[in-house]
């Protein structure tokens, strides 16, 4: 008895050792996940701290302009609606400005001292910028500032204190601003129009004022909803397809035929008949509908190719036209790419015409997306090369293949002997950049055949042929073809003669015969 007694003493022991071995197994299983979770915790605390600051760097990055590290168009907006709806008891007022004069010193100094000026321009914002106020960079070169006052006198003193602080930036040339003046009435207005607004008060100040602002007042305000009313008008005639291609030849001077045309938009109007770009473009460049013109006359050009490829015609590569407003970015190439692909063609087959205008007046990184779209296989051509602001140096660092010289610059240069000169050495040292040379605005056989003389390669202008609908350019491709291009010839006939004609003034006569 006694034996079995210690026995179960024993397995009494045993069950006791075992539990407490479990029990400390437990314990330190429990506290290593106790570590772990800590462990854990820590980690996913630290990994949502790092997206945290990821998130509000993005943010800031988004919201922050590369060139000046002051805000953007998108922090002018966000804010902008954010202080009108909490402070309704101030009154606001909207100031843009720019620096008018960015292209004379982009082509004076380089891009590098016009964007060293436009964060110097910034910097100056920063500081003298009223209390209460919100002011960003809403385009490469044009600031904008919400104050908190409508007082005249307040806006004037500023207005005056920002143009002296600015003109005695340099000792080399002086700063020329001019301002857009906006006070704000409705707030539900959509900040955009609001800064519309401002762009037309600004734009509207000339060389002419004695002063360099102008306050939107009654007559913008007619001429602001005159816009919007055309602008209405103009979207409904895209959807509608009423805006049309035309092509206007541009003619080999050295093989006598059509090399190229360059895409031109008509817009069929249905009481005013066929209207120029003159009577649109102005009111289209102020708006996003730019865009969607742009776009779609893109895509008219790639129909138009890729029709002369299935019909066994050899297609011509089409100029096309890059407004200003595209130059921000390389977003739009995704538009351009999805299109060659969706007609199945080749990035040779379009030119890209890029204005001078906004080469010379952008800044730095306008030239960087130039060198972007290039990298990205983009044949380019400057357009209207040698106006007042054309400096020579963008010929040499920008990745061009084709330069056009401005009309102006031709009609101007080929009248007497010193222009010939100039125009001839322009070109000579475009070929040695092995540039393409264009000439547009040719109107007489004298200028052809000093042009060709001089080395020019291609023509354009109403001596060939005035822009014509796809119907009209195809049977002229057609016949240049067969013939090539040639002067009418008249041979006098006894007919003639007999018939009393002029024969002199016939054979004077140099309209163009394809």
């Amino acid at each position: 008895m006694e034996g079995i007694l210690i026995v179960i003493l024993i397995i009494l022991i045993g069950v006791i050792i075992f539990l407490c071995s479990r029990l400390s197994l437990q314990k330190s299983y429990y506290a290593y996940k106790s570590n772990l979770l800590d462990n854990v915790e820590d980690s996913s605390t630290q990994k949502i701290k790092e997206l945290e600051e990821t998130v509000e760097n993005l943010t800031k990055a988004a919201y922050t302009d590369i060139t000046t590290k002051i805000g953007n168009r998108d922090f002018f907006i966000k804010r902008t609606i954010e202080v009108l709806s909490r402070e309704k008891d101030k009154n606001f007022t909207l100031i843009g400005f720019d620096i008018s004069n960015i292209g004379k010193v982009n082509q004076m100094f380089g891009p590098a001292e016009g964007d060293r000026l436009i964060r110097y321009v910034a910097q100056r914002l920063k500081i003298n910028s009223m209390r209460g106020s919100i002011y960003a960079i809403v385009q490469s070169n044009l600031f904008a500032t919400l104050v908190p006052t409508q007082k005249e006198a307040e806006i004037l003193s500023w207005v005056e204190r920002m143009t002296n602080d600015i003109a005695g930036s340099s000792d080399v040339f002086e700063v020329e601003l001019r301002f857009g003046i906006y006070k704000v009435e409705d707030r539900t207005e959509k900040i955009s129009e609001m800064l519309s607004r401002m762009v037309l008060a600004q734009r509207s100040v000339s060389e002419d004022n004695k002063v360099n602002y102008v306050f939107f007042g009654e007559e913008l305000s007619q001429q602001y909803e005159e816009n919007r009313r055309m602008c209405a008008e103009m979207e409904q005639a895209l959807e509608d397809k009423k805006f049309v291609m035309y092509l206007q030849p541009m003619v080999d001077l050295h093989r006598n035929r059509i090399f190229s045309a360059e895409a031109l938009v008509r817009w069929e109007h249905e009481e005013k008949g066929i209207l120029s770009p003159y009577a649109f473009l102005p009111v289209f460049e102020n708006t996003n509908l730019m865009l969607k013109l742009d776009y779609y006359m893109w895509e008219e050009a790639c129909k138009t190719i890729r029709r002369w490829i299935d019909n066994k015609l050899e297609p011509l590569p089409l100029m096309l036209n890059i407004s200003p407003i595209h130059l921000n970015s390389l977003a739009f190439l995704n538009i351009l790419s999805g299109l060659l692909e969706e007609y199945k063609l080749q990035r040779d087959m379009l030119v890209l015409e890029l204005p001078e205008r906004a080469l010379t007046s952008g800044s730095g990184d306008v030239l960087e997306v130039v060198k972007g779209i290039a990298d990205n296989g983009y044949e380019l051509c400057i357009d209207n090369f040698g106006g007042t602001h054309s400096p020579v140096n963008l010929l040499r660092d920008l990745p061009l293949t084709m330069v056009k010289l401005d009309r102006n610059f031709l009609k101007e240069n080929s009248q007497n002997e010193e222009g010939e000169t100039v125009l001839r050495y322009l070109i000579a040292m475009a070929k040695e950049l092995n540039l393409t040379v264009v000439t547009e605005g040719v109107e007489t056989v004298e200028q052809v055949n000093f042009l060709t003389e001089i080395g020019c390669d291609i023509a354009q202008g109403y001596y060939f042929s005035k822009p014509v609908s796809l119907r009209e350019f195809d049977k002229l491709n057609k016949k240049v073809k067969r013939h090539g291009f040639r002067t009418n010839e008249y041979y006098p006939t006894f007919r003639d003669l007999e018939l009393g004609v002029d024969i002199m003034e016939k054979m004077l006569d140099t309209d163009i015969n394809f």
